[in-house]
């Protein structure tokens, strides 16, 4: 095979030029963990409500000695994709303690009765407290290899935390 012959067609090198770029990038551009980042695995979760899928909810893992943030946003099938220091796809091995949160902010427009009176919001969390807070979850995972759980958070709860 005469590979001046092949390269010398426009259409050949274009192609050529493709594939060389498409090697050099799926092998020599993988995003670097910085140092000290455990080698990490696949991990999500699913979140349920009620047994319904908890949309836009927060979900954290802790343990006493980890030293990187563990974290994700549920879709809304309720799964959370988990990843390490916010950029990082995964979570180091281990057994965690498992936070879910969920705050919605809504305008208390009716209460308005006068022109001089300002729309309020007031900020809600839709979750049991007891699952946000690291000291008082029941929630733990233990993530070895490839991992999938599923937690819920039990009925849904409406509770004010503050005015805005």
């Amino acid at each position: 095979m005469n590979l001046n012959r092949i390269m010398s067609t426009p259409k050949s090198a274009a192609l050529a030029s493709l594939l060389i770029a498409a090697v050099a990038l799926s092998f020599g551009c993988a995003r670097k963990t910085p140092d000290g980042m455990p080698k990490l695995v696949d991990c999500q979760v699913t979140v349920t409500q009620g047994n319904a899928p908890l949309a836009d909810a927060t979900v954290s893992f802790s343990a006493d000695d980890m030293k990187w943030s563990i974290s994700g946003t549920t879709d809304a099938s309720g799964v959370a994709k988990i990843y390490t220091h916010g950029d990082y796809p995964g979570c180091p091995e281990g057994t965690f303690k498992v936070t879910v949160s969920k705050t919605v902010v809504e305008d208390n427009a009716e209460e308005i009765t006068s022109a001089s009176q300002m729309i309020t919001s007031v900020a809600y969390e839709c979750v049991d407290k007891q699952y946000s807070s690291r000291e008082t979850t029941p929630l733990t995972i233990t993530v070895s290899g490839k991992t999938n759980e599923t937690f819920d958070v039990g009925e849904a709860v409406h509770e004010a935390i503050k005015a805005l």
